[in-house]
């Protein structure tokens, strides 16, 4: 039961940010408004790591899976892109390299932040 809970919170971010994109009609896309809202609700204790970490855990785990529509996709339009293989090949393997770098350089930032906040933290509780 409490698996359902914990998918019911994160399926709820993401239906509200939907809306919310598409009621707006913003450029930006609703998952990336949903995980957005999940990290400020996360960051403010709205939303504690407990309530969504075992369904968080589950989707990462299958993440690859999540993947398979994309790229089946990508498979039956191969017609319309083969002519623009190469440079589409090139620019995904820049792309994975550039996410790939920049998302270690953020987590090692947030690291570096949080730490320093936890050390605050446990100096005042002294």
């Amino acid at each position: 039961m409490a698996l359902i809970k914990q998918f019911a919170i994160i399926f709820s971010i993401y239906s509200i940010s939907d809306i919310f994109c598409k009621s707006l009609k913003l450029p930006i896309p609703a998952n990336v408004v949903g995980m957005l809202t999940l990290f400020i609700l996360l960051i403010m204790g709205i939303i504690k790591e407990h309530h969504i970490d075992k369904a968080s855990e589950i989707l990462i785990g299958n993440m690859s899976l999540l993947f398979v529509p994309a790229t089946l996709a990508i498979m039956e339009e191969y017609k319309y892109i083969k002519e623009e293989i190469i440079p589409f090949i090139i620019i995904c393997v820049f792309m994975v390299i550039v996410i790939m770098v920049s998302t270690g350089l953020i987590a090692q930032i947030l690291e570096k932040i949080f730490n320093k906040i936890r050390i605050k933290r446990e100096g005042r509780e002294k």
